[in-house]
């Protein structure tokens, strides 16, 4: 098999992954048109159960597996891969069962825990989804450690494509039959594309393996447990914290006197939490070619090249991520208007002020998961996990004393809190561990003179009625301001537009034109 390099790698699952985002996107802006606002929120309750089962039994399989496969190779052991397949595909049927019966088992409780007895249904739909995705994980781990990373990101596509299609499909044919089961109907979809997906990763599996497979077989050390427990331990305060979001927040609004506390639930971590992630995964595309190369300048001790990294890396995140954060608080109105048409005048209100309220989240949250990564790849994962459990401490607490007072724009007050708690946590052990980094300080004071003028430029939109065209103008204007400021202050010099991906190619367009000096 041709192994790709780590940089190829990366940019190839992160197209799919940016691709699938996309479309996952679309698929919840549909679905919130078929199932409305409370229809959303009940499709949200089931979810944070859902990944956090996942972050415990599955999430660390393919990176895991991809390390000792990878490992294997290297000793030239080819024979020794099927022995961990093998035993790795044993856990899999395991443990996805376990989760399986635990989901089913723990329905009732989890709906009653959440003041939504009818839940549970929904649990039951979703609950097959679990041993299909821990399954998969082996087979993309074997492709990962071949240095193939084309069967993750194509099966994530094919997953959200057969979701799209069955779960409005499901929804819209159930709606007849009540609310709730036209949510299970597109929970079942998501339990489908995940069959669908493990069947696509399966069938390339046994293609590109069949040499591999007739090799004489090599006993080797199972290792999976002393890799996969730190990994599954990186992956889990997110889902974790989620997961008492879930319990938390609807009944708090409840206790609050509210009576749509799952519309109001469903609107922050549907329509609102869908248009604010989007954008990281484009931002985390750019990062994702370069922290590999941070672990590399551990290894001699570069601190000069670990700080370049740094820069470079912070940077491009915040320089993707600041347009998309101004645009979702300056045009939030605009935004709901057009993408979720079919909310009523209130549901839109709402959704349009939680955006303007939390779209700082696409900045804190494409930095904070930008610098955990880096701090990981320099080995500091203690830290870390410490941090991100602070800022989600203080953000439960927040949300406990003040949701029932103030209502669901609390809980997105908290998780700015929780971002900014947490990054600023790491900031403060990078700068330790390896000194002050002038320069991206530097940068980000370009990267913010040029935001700032874009916001002027987009203001005089707002006065455009139409949505459509008032999002035209914003874009236009904001465009040429941002991307304007950014060439005359010289954001990116020639360094650091190499260490991007395709950034040869780039650098030497740019000195074509006379951007730079010639190399």
């Amino acid at each position: 098999m041709k192994r790709r390099t780590i940089a190829q790698g990366a940019i190839l699952l992160a197209v799919c992954s940016i691709v699938a985002k996309l479309l996952g996107g679309a698929y919840r802006i549909a679905l919130t048109y078929v199932l409305g606002a409370e229809g959303i929120g009940y499709y949200q309750l089931v979810f944070p159960f859902f990944a956090l089962l996942l972050a415990i039994i599955s999430n660390a399989i393919p990176l895991t597996l991809s390390r000792q496969i990878s490992a294997e190779i290297a000793h030239d052991r080819l024979g020794a891969v099927g022995s961990i397949i093998r035993k790795s595909v044993l856990y899999a049927v395991f443990a996805g069962a376990v989760g399986v019966i635990f989901t089913v088992l723990l329905s009732r409780v989890m709906a009653n825990a959440q003041s939504q007895a009818g839940v549970y249904i929904c649990y039951v739909a979703i609950a097959p989804a679990i041993i299909f995705v821990t399954l998969a994980g082996v087979f993309k781990g074997w492709f990962l450690g071949h240095g193939n990373t084309a069967p993750s990101g194509v099966s994530q596509i094919v997953e959200v494509f057969v979701k799209f299609g069955l779960g409005l499909l499901f929804a819209f044919l159930l709606m007849k039959r009540g609310l709730m089961q036209a949510v299970a109907g597109a929970l079942v979809a998501v339990s489908v594309s995940e069959f669908v997906s493990l069947l696509t990763v399966f069938i390339w599996y046994t293609v590109s393996a069949k040499d591999e497979r007739k090799l004489p077989a090599l006993e080797t050390e199972y290792k999976f447990f002393s890799t996969f427990l730190p990994i599954t331990a990186s992956g889990f305060i997110f889902p974790l914290i989620a997961f008492i979001d879930s319990i938390m927040v609807v009944n708090l609004l409840i206790h609050g006197g509210a009576t749509d506390a799952v519309s109001q639930y469903g609107i922050l971590t549907g329509p609102v939490a869908s248009v604010i992630n989007m954008p990281i995964v484009l931002a985390m595309s750019i990062s994702v070619a370069i922290v590999p190369a941070v672990a590399s300048a551990m290894v001699g001790y570069d601190v000069v090249s670990i700080k370049q990294k740094t820069a470079t890396t912070l940077k491009m995140c915040l320089m993707i991520a600041m347009p998309f954060f101004l645009g979702g608080a300056i045009m939030s109105r605009q935004v709901v208007g057009l993408l979720y048409p079919s909310l009523g005048q209130a549901n839109k209100e709402l959704t349009a002020y939680l955006l303007s309220l939390t779209a700082i989240n696409i900045l804190l949250l494409s930095l904070l998961e930008a610098l955990d990564a880096i701090l990981q790849g320099l080995g500091r994962l203690r830290p870390v996990l410490i941090n991100i459990a602070v800022g989600g401490a203080l953000k439960i607490l927040i949300e406990l004393i003040f949701v029932p007072r103030w209502g669901i724009a609390v809980s997105g007050i908290s998780s700015i809190v929780f971002y900014m708690t947490a990054f600023t946590l790491n900031g403060v052990y990078y700068n330790k561990l390896v000194g002050k980094n002038t320069k991206l300080f530097k940068s980000i004071s370009k990267i913010m003179l040029a935001g700032a003028i874009m916001s002027v430029a987009m203001l005089p939109s707002v006065f455009i009625h139409s949505n459509i065209w008032s999002l035209v103008y914003a874009v236009c204007a904001g465009a040429v301001a941002y991307i304007g400021t950014l060439l005359l202050t010289r954001a990116v010099d020639e360094n650091e537009m190499q260490m991007l991906p395709l950034g040869n190619k780039l650098t030497r367009v740019l000195t074509k034109v006379k951007y730079y000096k010639s190399l």
